[in-house]
């Protein structure tokens, strides 16, 4: 169950990608369509809004096309959304639900 929630009236591009599996039991994967080459911040947060997570994974400059979600065996069970945004402005949004 995967969902773009980008704002479509944004100007900035949308990043590209999924969280496999989903749903998520303990672990997951954040793949993107394409290399990211530039420093991203990832958050999680729960439906009311409340940040769980926030992280900048260290690319060191390469490109980035997975980043591992092992901080989601903390989470309950429930659905959770996902950003991904770029020092760019790229953004992507997603839900993931945590089983």
């Amino acid at each position: 169950m995967l969902v773009n929630l980008a704002d479509a009236q944004s100007n900035n591009p949308i990043l590209t990608g999924s969280i496999h599996p989903n749903p998520v039991e303990d672990k997951a994967i954040l793949q993107f369509d394409e290399p990211v080459y530039e420093p991203i911040t990832v958050t999680i947060k729960d439906l009311t809004g409340k940040l769980l997570y926030k992280f900048n994974p260290d690319t060191q400059g390469e490109a980035c096309t997975a980043i591992n979600l092992d901080m989601l065996t903390s989470l309950r069970r429930g659905i959770y959304i996902l950003q991904v945004s770029s020092q760019s402005g790229k953004i992507k949004t997603m839900k993931f639900q945590k089983t």
